[in-house]
């Protein structure tokens, strides 16, 4: 339906998936996500995660091979969820594991990247974060 917008435009082969790619992300996956976590359940997030990793993968055209196989490894080394994130054409992926397991899934993660991408693993920074409350207005001034 948006992509009538585009009527003949010469751009439209490379318009229509980044359009297709962003309905997507803002009306489906991420209203999704956020109910999910709002649930307290994760057992969905990996599925929609990954259709988000999808969809810049081929609607955006934004990822590199060692962002592809770091979300793809984590996921199949355990991760609940899993996605890269930043400008494109690099940056950084996050996994989400349980706190117990981040150790164990951190050298495991490490290792298995360094065995595939040991140029690109020897720059590469992995780390362990646990996420904070959500922002919220609560105790805020009024403006």
């Amino acid at each position: 339906m948006l992509a009538r917008w585009l009527g003949g435009s010469p751009r439209r082969d490379f318009l229509v998936p980044r359009l297709a790619q962003f309905w997507a992300e803002c009306f489906e996956i991420i209203p999704a996500v956020g109910e999910l976590l709002e649930r307290g359940v994760v057992s969905g997030l990996g599925s929609l995660i990954d259709r988000s990793q999808a969809g810049a993968e081929r609607g955006l055209a934004n990822q590199v091979s060692e962002t592809i196989h770091l979300q793809r490894s984590a996921r199949r080394l355990g991760a609940v969820a899993a996605s890269a994130f930043g400008a494109g054409f690099g940056g950084s992926v996050w996994a989400m594991v349980a706190a117990g397991e981040a150790g164990a899934f951190l050298q495991a993660w490490s290792a298995d990247y360094g065995a595939t991408h040991p140029r690109a693993a020897a720059q590469a920074r992995f780390l362990v974060t646990v996420p904070a409350l959500p922002a919220s207005s609560e105790g805020l001034p009024a403006c």
